[in-house]
């Protein structure tokens, strides 16, 4: 429930006719009414029934049959499509259409495995399986799904007001968000941003994000005597993280696929909240991103693992202020035609046969 997109779905998809049940419990409660997921005045019902239950337990899934029937639930949307496997048969007994929505992981390292190729193939007889890419829609084709019943819906972000003029200190301000796992590369990102700042002493890094490589970032930095000009912030609310983003003159992001278990990227968020902030991005030609970042059109693309390509890529943007506002303008355009929330909203709400219970609520 941490997850942007997941927190989107929750609050801004259905407000005031959406049900979350949560599987495991978040805090433990049974049934609760949360502030934290709250929306104007409708906060919403978080329903975990009998959560001493084991996740799957047969008294649980009678529990949420009833609350199905019972508030006469007409869709349901499950999120990752690993997770939708615990789920799915049970669902596909009850009167409700069943979409499942895939986002990272489970749309490629799951599918090294032939226990969830086949496990997805189930999946035939969904209402549908909505994914973030036409990357990932293939993939889902190739390992035995219809492609026909596959659909694409782009990640949506806010459109901030306009940048302010800079505030003249001639430096350069790059910013990174992401968690720091393999598929992040995080080590890799600021070896690039290293190369290059030996070159052009204005530029600054902030990375945000925390996980398993937090350690081998920080004696990166220690190592490399960065620490003057690498900022690790760990993990920020998402509201400080998009100050720095929209604060930022260029946007870092290495993704690769992660060598141990092939794991790669849907379409980061935070690749779209820098370009709706008109912030170009240097990214890597990895997944879902080349479908919304267009190489010297509305940003940069270098290949995976090649640090010096993104080094020399920060340093002529860094030289060139005209062809960042260029690529930040061109990034912004991008995101007003393709990844604002009407859109989104719009896609999904007449996907899940929705948007008529949006007019009668209205």
């Amino acid at each position: 429930m941490s997850e942007t997109f997941i927190h989107w779905d929750v609050h801004e998809l259905l407000p005031g006719g959406t049900v979350v049940v949560a599987d495991p419990p978040p805090r433990g409660d049974s049934v609760r009414r949360s502030p934290a997921w709250g929306v104007g005045d409708c906060p919403h019902l978080v329903f975990e029934p009998l959560p001493s239950d084991p996740p799957v337990g047969p008294e649980r899934m009678a529990a949420v049959a009833s609350f199905l029937a019972r508030h006469e639930v007409e869709t349901v949307l499950v999120e990752y499509l690993d997770f939708a496997d615990r789920w799915f048969d049970f669902l596909a007994a009850q009167s409700v259409r069943t979409w499942i929505r895939g986002h990272g992981v489970d749309l490629s390292a799951r599918l090294r495995e032939s226990r969830w190729r086949q496990a997805y193939r189930r999946y035939a007889d969904a209402a549908g399986v909505i994914v973030p890419s036409h990357m990932a829609a293939q993939t889902l084709a190739e390992a035995g799904l219809p492609a026909d019943n596959v659909h694409v819906v782009r990640y949506s972000v806010d459109l901030p007001g306009l940048r302010t003029a800079s505030d003249g200190d001639n430096m350069i301000r790059c910013v990174a968000v992401g968690r720091l796992v393999p598929k992040k590369a995080p080590v890799l990102l600021i070896d690039a941003f290293r190369r290059a700042a030996t070159n052009d002493d204005r530029l600054t890094l902030d990375l945000v994000g925390e996980g398993p490589l937090a350690n081998d970032a920080r004696q990166y930095v220690d190592a490399h005597r960065l620490a003057d000009r690498v900022r690790l912030h760990g993990r920020l609310p998402h509201a400080d993280t998009l100050a720095l983003v929209r604060s930022a003159d260029v946007f870092l992001h290495h993704a690769v696929t992660a060598p141990d278990d092939g794991d790669t990227e849907g379409q980061p968020l935070a690749i779209l909240e820098a370009m709706a902030a008109a912030v170009p991005v240097v990214a890597t030609h990895h997944a879902g991103i080349p479908e919304v970042v267009d190489d010297r059109r509305n940003g940069r693309l270098v290949p995976e693992h090649d640090v010096a390509g993104m080094a020399s890529t920060l340093l002529h943007l860094a030289a060139n202020p005209t062809e960042r506002r260029r690529l930040g303008a061109a990034a912004r355009a991008t995101i007003e035609e393709r990844h604002t929330h009407t859109v989104a909203r719009r896609t999904l709400l007449r996907l899940l046969s929705l948007d008529t219970r949006e007019r009668i609520a209205k």
